[in-house]
């Protein structure tokens, strides 16, 4: 396929190409796309011959898109909607269009649309160009306006004659008249485009804030216009879905940082930090350094208000925005957050040919890390079109994978035109290749304001304040948790806070090198944590009803959530964790069928008088978190979430305690069916789960499930989990360490299931206390055992289809024959189970090996 000529501004196909797209695999059309990114006067002359030897008749296309220069974001964001919408489109800058053939293409175009879509800006109204397109579909009846650029139609309204004398009009007050003054077309056209602008419906007007709003608008009005009934279901569905792509609220509180946010909005359009805060590594070298476009990198101890920095910034630039893109950047979740993309962005990256052995063995061999990459690469590549968006990877922890040691860098499109990435990490040099923002303290009056919250105090009451300040290292997370228990507690001034610091009970967690050290190495931080706890036992007193109980319930609460993931959770699957640990809530078995219909409500009024239930403690001291800042609503309906910091310290201080509060979390997210859990749950809290009980290398487990639960937590949970991450996001590195992980795990089951003490294999030895003797004998139950094997076949037989789909037929057969094996003894030879087995490795593993040989039967 002969390529298209971008130079001068336009890319006409040939009619090499034109037959190539006429055939059934390619698009059914033919676009114009104007980039108009080039300066007119850069073309070079083997381009130009390039484009005279282009035909200068293309197809007919649907929709031209036209402007005048200053507008080519929006023209390309419009022209990319439609044409992923299946509308062939034009979109096109005639003033860069430097020969004869080219502006007969794009008159050709013109005149073949079936609506004209101008851009109204200041520069189109002095161009003659944009003024013969606005006319040319206005005589036709195609014409849609949309006047951006701080053109309304109101500018418009008061006619030629005065437009012309330069007098009236915002816009032409703005500009002095200039735009009539440099237009060197005929007037009466520039008077019949004034006119027929300022009267024609329908029409699009774009402000400040609502970019996004009108593009949709615009699309939806030509799907109108050319009778496409999928194009309007299709915007409404992109719309309803823009609420729910920032995970947390505007935070109305937010105070400080406009510096910084500046800084940001710089950096992403290219330029550097205004005021001195960007870390610049590569200066030392002496060399220029370089950059990749559109990517920022905010840097920033735990609790310095990273997070809240990029939400600020993205609540307030969303409308530029096709869509906000968030990922989650912990090292363990952030490659299947990545992949998770695709669903957001319309694609499909999965394996869905899988499961299908006759596709499957058509498919050509290739590694498993090449298929997780070309998922990626479908997803970078689609976020290298024209269409913005603002992507977040938020608290990346590492810069290479937690799953591979791949580099983080992998993931980073290269080459954006229009989308935008904002990366928070507490990483001190930032990420290589990348602009970065270091974010340092809150200034004096700001941090002031955050520790007051909504009250106010005298003098002396604002400098204990400050010395609670020092005491805390300025960060940004222990000043807002100040200002929130001081306008939650009206009662607490701020002496008592800070006697209530000097005297809490100072728990000492043990510290790991692992651990964060903003919480580790800054005391002042877990005394002001305590001293919150402390205070709120001490409130409790005028509860009588609750009698103690609301502030060990709020720290079990904030301990169960460290053992989900560091993402939304359900409120609900919160609360019964926290109550199971207390041992006020049973989980049954219709868990599962109930969580849907008992969406929480949390209420941010005080708490109740009266107190009963287990559960209904943990809801209060849910509500009574999220009053005082620790737990922050989603918005996800239903969900909330933890800061690092509060779910570090409360995992710390839990004590012993803390293996009870992990297997409430465990059993509250895989209580009733697995697979429904495996389904319904987010796969992230999943793979949190399977954290607790699985080692991955070095990692300590910190639940033992009982075999009978493993067996059915593994069949029910672990291997969908598996499967969707293979065929709904290609992630092959994932599935293959998580199935590898519960091979062992069930295999290391068995062997303590059916070993005892004296080596023997049909019984086993608990250590309970008997008469006469060691401990209790008890007999081997067949039917755990029967579980616990049928787990480890599904297991071997799942990581046998991940072997063969990477070419690894010889470990394939291994594992396939391993579990014909295990079900032949536990199932029978003709169980249903073991003949599809044995039927997946004759027919997909054993038979394409021997090239079209006859059949081989297993026996």
């Amino acid at each position: 396929m002969a390529s298209a000529s971008s130079s001068r501004g336009i890319r006409i196909m040939d009619r090499v190409e034109e037959e190539e797209r006429k055939r059934p695999t390619t698009t059914p059309w033919t676009f114009l796309a104007v980039d108009g990114e080039e300066d007119s006067s850069s073309s070079s002359a083997a381009a130009m011959a390039r484009a005279r030897a282009r035909a200068p008749a293309p197809r007919e296309c649907d929709v031209y898109v036209g402007h005048g220069g200053d507008a080519r974001r929006l023209a390309a964001w419009l022209r990319a909607e439609l044409e992923m919408l299946g509308i062939p489109c034009v979109a096109s800058n005639r003033r860069q269009c430097g020969d004869a053939p080219a502006h007969a293409a794009v008159r050709g175009a013109m005149d073949g649309a079936l609506v004209g879509v101008v851009l109204v800006t200041p520069a189109s109204l002095s161009n003659p160009y944009a003024v013969e397109e606005v006319c040319h579909f206005l005589d036709r009846g195609a014409l849609v306006p949309v006047f951006a650029g701080g053109v309304r139609r109101s500018d418009l309204a008061a006619g030629p004659d005065v437009v012309v004398e330069r007098r009236g009009g915002e816009l032409w007050e703005k500009h002095g008249g200039r735009l009539w003054m440099a237009y060197d077309g005929e007037e009466q056209q520039w008077r019949q485009a004034v006119e027929g602008l300022a009267g024609a419906e329908p029409a699009v007007e774009v402000r400040g804030g609502d970019l996004r709003d009108r593009v949709l608008d615009v699309v939806e009005l030509v799907g109108a216009r050319l009778g496409r009934r999928a194009v309007g279901p299709t915007v409404r569905a992109w719309r309803a879905e823009a609420q729910l792509e920032i995970p947390f609220p505007w935070n109305k509180g937010f105070v400080g940082h406009e510096k910084e946010l500046l800084d940001v909005d710089a950096m992403l359009r290219g330029g550097a930090a205004h005021h001195g805060a960007l870390l610049d590594n590569d200066k030392a070298s002496g060399k220029r350094p370089m950059y990749l476009d559109g990517v920022v990198c905010i840097t920033g101890g735990s609790g310095a208000g990273k997070t809240e920095l990029a939400l600020e910034f993205v609540h307030r630039h969303c409308h530029e925005y096709k869509k906000v893109l968030w990922v989650h950047g912990e090292a363990r979740y952030l490659r299947q957050s990545f992949l998770k993309l695709a669903d957001h962005l319309g694609i499909v990256v999965g394996d869905t040919t899988f499961f299908q052995s006759k596709s499957r063995s058509a498919t050509t061999t290739r590694s498993l890390h090449d298929i997780e990459g070309d998922a990626i690469a479908k997803i970078k590549k689609e976020l290298t079109r024209d269409i913005p968006y603002l992507l977040v990877i938020d608290n990346l922890e590492s810069e290479t994978d937690w799953w591979d040691r791949r580099s983080i860098g992998e993931l980073l499109p290269r080459g954006c035109k229009r989308t935008r990435i904002i990366i928070t990490t507490k990483l001190a040099g930032g990420v290589h290749g990348v602009r970065t923002l270091s974010l340092g303290s809150l200034d004096a009056s700001n941090a002031m304001r955050l520790m007051k919250g909504a009250r106010t105090f005298g003098v002396e009451d604002t400098a204990i304040l400050r010395d609670i300040q020092e005491t805390v290292g300025d960060v940004t997370l222990g000043l807002a948790l100040v200002g929130g228990v001081l306008t939650e507690l009206p009662g607490v001034g701020p002496g008592e806070f800070r006697s209530a610091m000097r005297h809490a009970p100072h728990r000492s967690p043990v510290w790991e090198t692992k651990d964060d050290a903003a919480l580790r190495d800054n005391p002042g931080l877990v005394q002001l944590l305590d001293a919150c706890f402390a205070l709120l036992r001490r409130e409790e007193e005028g509860w009588p009803a609750a009698r103690g109980r609301l502030a060990a319930a709020a720290e079990r609460v904030v301990e169960a959530s460290s053992y989900f993931a560091p993402v939304p959770v359900s409120s609900a699957m919160l609360v019964d964790a926290a109550a199971a640990a207390a041992g006020a809530v049973t989980l049954s078995s219709s868990w599962k069928k109930q969580w849907f219909k008992r969406t929480m409500r949390l209420s941010c009024a005080s708490p109740p008088p009266t107190i009963t239930g287990g559960r209904a403690e943990h809801q209060a001291a849910l509500a009574m978190l999220l009053r005082l800042g620790i737990a922050r609503r989603s918005t996800h309906h239903g969900s909330v979430s933890v800061h690092g910091v509060f779910r570090l310290f409360a995992s710390k201080v839990g004590g012993a305690s803390g293996t009870r509060v992990a297997r409430a979390a465990v059993d509250t997210i895989a209580s009733g069916h697995g697979a429904e859990a495996a389904e319904n749950t987010d796969f992230h809290q999943v793979a949190a789960c399977l954290s607790l009980f699985f080692k991955f290398e070095s990692s300590a487990m910190a639940v033992k499930l009982p075999e009978p639960e493993l067996a059915r937590f593994v069949t029910g949970a672990v291997i969908p989990l598996a499967a969707r991450y293979v065929v709904g996001h290609s992630a092959y590195g994932a599935a293959l360490e998580i199935l590898r992980e519960a091979t062992d795990a069930v295999f290391a089951a068995e062997e303590r299931y059916t070993t005892t003490d004296d080596g023997g294999s049909s019984r086993r030895r608990r250590g309970v206390a008997g008469g006469g003797g060691g401990g209790h004998v008890e007999r081997l139950d067949p039917k755990v055992y029967r579980e616990l094997a049928r787990a480890r076949a599904e297991l071997l037989v799942m990581r046998a289809r991940v072997m063969m789909r990477a070419g690894e037929r010889d470990i394939a057969e291994d594992h396939c024959v391993s579990a014909v094996s295990i079900l032949e003894v536990v199932n029978g030879d003709w169980h249903p189970d073991t003949v599809a087995v044995r039927a997946f490795l004759e027919v997909e593993i054993l038979a394409p090996a021997m090239n079209g040989s006859e059949s081989i039967t297993v026996v």
